[in-house]
């Protein structure tokens, strides 16, 4: 087994350097599996993507729900496999499917991917495309969409539409409306047991909404969405470029919307981590918000610190530390469970994982350089190669790396 896993890495360095890149493209990265090892790394998968890379070139990946999504400049969407899914499913670094979402080669958006679906946006189309088969279940034609990508959460897909709208659309508009459980006569009787039979029909998040109209519905963004939204709790979570974070959770009744206010314009995307809410703000404040478990709900601040500098994009929350990217000022790490801070370390760069004991970084004179989750301290340093293209992965703990040319490799920590 090991020895035709290895064929088959060798085929995709083979391919790899065959479309264009350089036969030395693995020498001195971390995608060498030797030079991964000695950085407490193992190579998970290799793969090339299969386009014409002389037309056109891998622009962007997103990561979550145990799938790399790639989208090339042709305008297809390549869906693999990021992990083992267990006994007779597709092992990881499988390309799963291939689909011509099409475009009028503008910019890519990232993708919403689901439990059942990937929903991928081009233009003024969005489409749902069946995570398993990669064949297309629905799509949808607007006036104008957003630039952000759409979040899929539960049965529900919701995506940006100009300037300050959200529309929310069904996974799967075909399905059937759950029955309701109706009471018998002799249970009508009894008010006790017809409330219940009642409470009973009304079941839990996409089950419970289900029995809405599946047809799309527009939603108070309350005001231009800053970023993709993303899924929370059921539900979903965005933030406006005021500073505004709007959650929608299903509850007993329906739904239920709670706000809270950054007072200040966010910087990047919210991360959502067990339930909480970590956000950075442009004027440099760091916070987490958490849900109040009351009847009624709402959000609430649990801590705020003020950075060192003005923070840049994509917060990363793992082992209970919160890293931030402070520009030319380096890095700073926060305790997630009280805000204390933990560390600072001087070299500037961008996160793009956090893995393991390491933080990984695209540093600014174009290395791939790790820090010293615990300490902050710099500890590998490797050229980049062809893997230039930033993949920010804030799914899982593994490190993924990317070349234009549709390399794409996935590492994680040894354990």
């Amino acid at each position: 087994m090991h020895t035709l896993r290895n064929l088959l890495l060798g085929l995709a360095v083979a391919i790899v350097a065959a479309r264009g890149g350089h036969a030395d493209c693995l020498c001195g990265t971390a995608a060498d599996e030797f030079a991964a090892e000695r950085a407490g790394l193992m190579r998970e998968w290799l793969l090339q993507l299969p386009f014409d890379a002389s037309t056109s070139q891998l622009e962007r990946v997103s990561t979550g729900n145990g799938l790399v999504v790639a989208q090339t400049g042709d305008g297809n969407v390549h869906a693999i496999q990021a992990a083992d899914a267990g006994p007779g499913r597709a092992a990881s670094g499988t390309l799963l499917w291939s689909f011509p979402a099409g475009g009028d080669g503008g910019p890519t958006s990232p993708v919403g991917i689901g439990t059942d679906i990937v929903a991928v946006t081009h233009g003024k189309r969005i489409v749902g495309i069946e995570r398993e088969t990669g064949k297309l279940r629905w799509q949808e034609q607007f006036g104008v969409l957003a630039e952000e990508g759409p979040a899929v959460s539960g049965s529900w897909v919701y995506q940006p539409v100009g300037p300050g709208g959200l529309m929310r659309l069904p996974t799967n508009p075909f399905r059937p409306g759950p029955k309701a459980e109706v009471p018998t006569k002799a249970d009508a009787k009894d008010k006790k047991k017809a409330r219940a039979a009642k409470k009973k029909a009304k079941q839990k998040d996409g089950d419970t909404v289900s029995q809405e109209s599946l047809e799309p519905i527009s939603l108070d963004a309350a005001g231009l969405i800053a970023s993709q939204p993303q899924a929370f709790n059921g539900g979903v979570l965005w933030c406006t470029t005021a500073g505004t974070l709007v959650a929608i959770e299903p509850s007993a009744d329906g739904w239920q919307r709670n706000e809270f206010y950054l007072d200040r314009a966010p910087a990047g995307r919210p991360v959502v981590k067990d339930g909480a809410i970590f956000a950075a703000t442009a004027e440099g404040d760091l916070v987490r918000i958490d849900a109040i478990d009351l009847a009624g709900g709402g959000l609430r601040l649990t801590w705020r610190v003020l950075l060192e500098a003005a923070p840049e994009a994509d917060l990363f929350v793992s082992s209970e530390r919160v890293v931030v990217s402070l520009g030319e000022e380096g890095l700073a790490c926060y305790s997630a469970a009280t805000g204390e801070h933990i560390w600072s370390t001087w070299f500037p760069g961008r996160v793009v994982a956090v893995s393991g004991t390491r933080v990984w970084i695209f540093d600014r004179v174009g290395r791939l350089t790790g820090i010293d989750a615990a300490t902050g301290e710099r500890r590998e340093r490797f050229c980049l190669g062809d893997f230039k293209l930033p993949v920010v992965n804030q799914a899982t703990d593994s490190l993924i790396l990317a070349a234009p040319s549709g390399a794409i490799v996935s590492l994680k920590p040894v354990q």
